[in-house]
């Protein structure tokens, strides 16, 4: 399957009481991800649900775009601000949303032939004034380790669009206030979480003196474990 390439993307975290999870599934799937991407620029949209590790949330929702502009585009902007009685209703519901949009940065492999069947993200800070060494360990030296693990099959990393990310729509309301989010979003995509916290995993990630220099400018780490869910592509991208 031949894709564009993201050049940008919105996540979303989120928890559903389990008595209303068919429910949203429901919208998500049917109507939500269908009114999406309909915009221009939208590659796809994925679900992914909670497989352990350190944060809070149950739900990580992903649309791709090409650019930042299809999260800013007339048409992205009327849809959040004008949000359908089916919308209103479904995050009424949800619980702890917490949403970015993010630009790409680096990246590492190529997109997978199939959908890869669990995501791996690092949410964190850079210490003040680390930011282009940290950037720069990511290109050269972190993310070619990690791919050259069997289970790793693509690695990237994001940085939040603030200007993008606060943009106030009537849907930012209803998700209600969200705390300071993190800058940067590593986001890999694996066969297998097993290797994760192994002997290979520690020293492809921290087994050279510049990565352990690197990890220390890293602040605020949040380390998920996501299986995926559900996908749907943009009209006519494939």
């Amino acid at each position: 399957m031949s894709l564009p390439e993201a050049g940008a993307i919105t996540a979303v975290w989120s928890n559903i009481p389990k008595e209303s999870e068919d429910e949203i599934r429901k919208w998500h799937n049917l109507e939500h991800t269908a009114e999406r991407l309909e915009g221009p620029g939208y590659i796809a949209c994925r679900r992914y649900n909670s497989e352990g590790g350190g944060g809070r949330h149950k739900r990580l929702t992903v649309f791709e775009g090409i650019d930042l502009a299809t999260f800013d585009s007339p048409y992205y902007l009327e849809s959040r601000n004008n949000p359908t009685p089916w919308t209103q209703k479904s995050m009424g519901v949800i619980r702890d949303a917490r949403r970015g949009v993010y630009e790409l940065a680096v990246s590492c492999g190529e997109r997978p032939l199939t959908e890869a069947p669990y995501i791996y993200t690092v949410r964190s800070d850079p210490a003040e004034g680390a930011e282009e060494d940290l950037l720069a360990w990511y290109a050269e030296e972190h993310f070619p380790r990690l791919c050259a693990l069997e289970t790793v099959l693509r690695a990237r990393l994001f940085r939040r669009a603030e200007k993008v990310s606060d943009i106030k729509t009537a849907e930012t309301k209803m998700q209600g206030k969200q705390d300071g989010q993190q800058a940067f979003l590593a986001f890999l995509e694996m066969s297998s979480p097993d290797i994760l916290g192994g002997d290979a995993w520690k020293e492809a990630s921290a087994g050279t003196e510049r990565s352990a220099e690197m990890l220390g400018k890293l602040e605020g780490l949040v380390r998920e474990i996501w299986w995926w869910d559900f996908v749907r592509y943009a009209p006519g991208i494939i």
